[in-house]
């Protein structure tokens, strides 16, 4: 018997939970969850993006070395940036995608500077610049290859746009 669309949809998030935490690992300053978190709100709505961006930030929070607040000021900004732009552009558009990675790309060494100045840190920008680089170039090529990987079987139930 083939697993509920709960079950499979449980399934599906936890597998892509697991291949973000090794993406991070993998790749330091680079965020796999952020994509997750667009398709999350296009295919399957508010509450479970809710979940899995709490569940996300404290993993990004909990493995980093900044104080408390740049995941929820990511992915808060994200959110708003995606509910703002709907509006504008059509949000499963790739030119979207690619602006929404831009603007991470450009907040990404806002965010780590403001975090590393409060825990009064000092920090190379120039690394952090091409993270910022980095992931506004990949962020519209992993929300790209998770949304073509997404199960057939759950897209039946994806909202009206």
């Amino acid at each position: 018997m083939p697993p509920t669309n709960k079950a499979l949809s449980l399934l599906w998030w936890g597998t892509y939970t697991i291949f973000g935490v090794w993406g991070h690992r993998t790749f330091p300053g680079m965020d796999f969850f952020a994509p997750g978190i667009i398709l999350c709100l296009q295919k399957e709505g508010g509450t479970r993006t809710l979940w899995l961006a709490a569940i996300w930030m404290l993993l990004i929070e909990g493995t980093g070395n900044l104080p408390f607040g740049y995941g929820l000021a990511e992915y808060s900004l994200l959110i708003g940036f995606y509910l703002a732009g709907q509006w504008l552009f059509e949000s499963r558009s790739f030119l979207f995608m690619g602006l929404l990675g831009l603007a991470l790309g450009v907040l990404h060494p806002f965010l780590i500077y403001a975090m590393a100045s409060l825990a009064d840190l000092t920090i190379l920008m120039k690394p952090v610049l091409i993270e910022g680089g980095l992931q506004a170039i990949t962020f519209p090529i992993i929300w790209l290859v998770i949304d073509y990987f997404y199960p057939t079987r759950l897209r039946q139930d994806v909202r009206s746009l």
